[in-house]
This record gives C-alpha cells, sequence and structure tokens, in this order.
C-alpha cells in the first residue's frame, strides 16, 4: 500500500514539474519579444563627433569646398556672400588696419634696413581698399535685394548696370589678390633675409611683419587644410568611429513653415516670367532655372509647380517638399534651410 503511494506521488509531481517550467519558459519568451530591443547609448567620442557634424561652422566648410571644387552646374550659391563669412572678413579687416596703423604711429625712431615701413603702409592701404570693396558687395547682395522683385524696364536698365559694376568689382577684388600675393613673395624677401639682423634695428616692424606674414600664409594655405580636413581626417575619423559625419548635419527635416516661406512659382518656357507663389502682388522674377528635377529625374512640364531652395537650386514642389521633410538641405549641394 505504501509503496504503492509512493510511486504514484513522484509520478504526480513528476508530470507537473515539466508544465510549469514550458508555461515560465513561454511566458519569458513572449515577453523577451514584446520587450523593446535596447539601445547602447553613444559612446564619448562619437558624441563629440555628433556635435561637429552638427555645427554650423562645420556645415560653411562643407559648404566652401563643395562651392570650390563641385562641377559649375551644381555650385549653388556662393557662401563667401553670406552675412556671417562678410562680418567676419569685415573683423579682421579692421583689426589689420587698426594694428599696422598703430604700429606705424609708435615706431617712427626705428630704422629697418629693408623698407619694412613701405611694406606695411603698402599692406594698410591695401586693406583699406579690400574694405571699400566689402561695402560694396554688401551693398550689391543685400540692399538691393529688395527691391527685385518689382521691376520696370527702366529699372531692368539699371540693373544691367549695377551687372557692370560688379564686373568691376570682381576685377577690383582679383587685382587685390594679386597685389597681396606678390605683396607677401616680397615681406618674405625683405623680413627673412639671414644676411642683415632686421630685429635689432626695427623689433616693433620686425614682430608686425612676421604676424601679417604668418596670417597670410594660413589664408593661403586654407584650401589645403580643408582639403586635408574633409578628404582625409573626416572619413578616417567617420571609419574608426562608425559614425558618418558628412550626413549627420542635416538628419533632421524642416518644418511646414520652413517649406512654406520658400519661394515657389509656376514653371514657365526658358527665359519667361515666372511669377512668385509667395510673392505680393503678383510680382514676377526671371529665373535661369535647371532643365530637370534631380530628386525625379523628370523634366520640367508647363504651368508645374516649382520650388527654389536658398542655394538657388529648383526642383518640383511635391519632390522637395517630401525630401525636406525627412532632410532639411539641398539635394544637390547639401546646404540647409
Amino acid at each position: 500500500m505504501n509503496s504503492r503511494c509512493f510511486l504514484v506521488h513522484p509520478q504526480q509531481e513528476y508530470s507537473m514539474v515539466p508544465f510549469s517550467s514550458n508555461s515560465a519558459t513561454e511566458d519569458r519568451v513572449a515577453s523577451a519579444r514584446n520587450r523593446p530591443p535596447r539601445v547602447t547609448p553613444p559612446s564619448f567620442l562619437v558624441r563629440i563627433a555628433m556635435r561637429i557634424s552638427r555645427a554650423r561652422w562645420f556645415t560653411f566648410l562643407r559648404r566652401v569646398f563643395h562651392y570650390q571644387n563641385g562641377s559649375r552646374s551644381n555650385l549653388g550659391s556662393n557662401p563667401f556672400n553670406s552675412s556671417t563669412w562678410m562680418m567676419l572678413e569685415f573683423i579682421a579687416l579692421i583689426l589689420q588696419i587698426t594694428i599696422t596703423t598703430f604700429t606705424l604711429a609708435i615706431s617712427k625712431r626705428e630704422r629697418p634696413i629693408w623698407p619694412m615701413r613701405i611694406w606695411v603702409s603698402g599692406y594698410d592701404i591695401g586693406c583699406v581698399l579690400n574694405l571699400l570693396l566689402l561695402y560694396g558687395r554688401y551693398r550689391q547682395i543685400y540692399l538691393t535685394q529688395g527691391d527685385s522683385l518689382s521691376l520696370s524696364d527702366i529699372e531692368q536698365q539699371r540693373n544691367n548696370e549695377e551687372t557692370r559694376m560688379s564686373h568691376l568689382m570682381n576685377k577690383c577684388r582679383t587685382s587685390l589678390e594679386l597685389f597681396f600675393a606678390i605683396w607677401f613673395v616680397m615681406g618674405n624677401v625683405w623680413v627673412f633675409d639671414s644676411r642683415f639682423g632686421s630685429f635689432h634695428h626695427a623689433p616693433k616692424l620686425h614682430v608686425l611683419c612676421i604676424i601679417l606674414l604668418a596670417w597670410n600664409a594660413m589664408c593661403y594655405s586654407f584650401p589645403f587644410l580643408l582639403f586635408v580636413l574633409l578628404c582625409c581626417c573626416v572619413p578616417l575619423i567617420s571609419t574608426l568611429l562608425g559614425y558618418n559625419m558628412n550626413m549627420a548635419s542635416s538628419n533632421k527635416g524642416a518644418s511646414n513653415d520652413q517649406i512654406s516661406q520658400l519661394p515657389s512659382w509656376r514653371h514657365k518656357e526658358a527665359g519667361a516670367k515666372l511669377e512668385l507663389g509667395n510673392a505680393s502682388e503678383g510680382s514676377e522674377k526671371l529665373i535661369n532655372e535647371d532643365p530637370e528635377c534631380c530628386i525625379c529625374l523628370a523634366k520640367y512640364k508647363d504651368e508645374e509647380e516649382v520650388r527654389q531652395l536658398p542655394c538657388s537650386h529648383m526642383f518640383h514642389l511635391k519632390c522637395v517638399d517630401q525630401w525636406l521633410k525627412i532632410i532639411s538641405c539641398c539635394p544637390i549641394c547639401k546646404q540647409g534651410l
């Protein structure tokens, strides 16, 4: 009797144990499936790379590199005509003019062997002329931009004259750049000549010339440094960290308000006047447009709605609106809104 009872109870217990273990295992599997996957937080270096890639100065450097090395059809707007860059250029010119003028005033008793005073005076005059050209660029781009939408025939002729003035300003700017290049070479010859001890005869002028030459050397090496940064350092860092820094600055979509503020109009044939959808009182504008939309690769048809981005690139309105809701940058030149 006891032996039968002993056999029955272990069998019952043995049959119940696997049943309970199976149900617990199924519950754990179901909970594991429903549980969201754990996302490991990025490391410290990845967070730094994310902040750098989303910074405005990094986006600006990418625009400058693309503008200097991209094809002419996809250049977009000139980044050196932005208000931020022109303000930095204005501050740099004011500092150079102030420092050179002050140094010339306090170093009247110095007698350098080479004509360093003439070199510094010529550099100062070049900075003053460059400042005048900067003011002309600012006035042409920003002060006359608001009146470009409502133009009569007489005002169109005035715009043609302003275009000639802009060509003249570009020639003057090229001449100044050539002058500074020649002046840079002459300054290196006069300052770093080892046969004469210029520092003992004119220490203040000598130090000023070295500072100005170092500044110009940095400016002339800027394209090479930019190439090394964006084509060597950034891809290497992206490979080591597993984080694409080139696309990080434009991974956020634009809002509907930002998109609606961009100019739009209905497409017409090349050379015809295009009515702006967002302009008041049916103002019109002449646009040198692209032959096709670079998003859908379809040619523009008559009366189709198109939209222009701040970089002057144009697309179908529906195509670019969908694009900007995902990535708030131009599909061609990657310039942000």
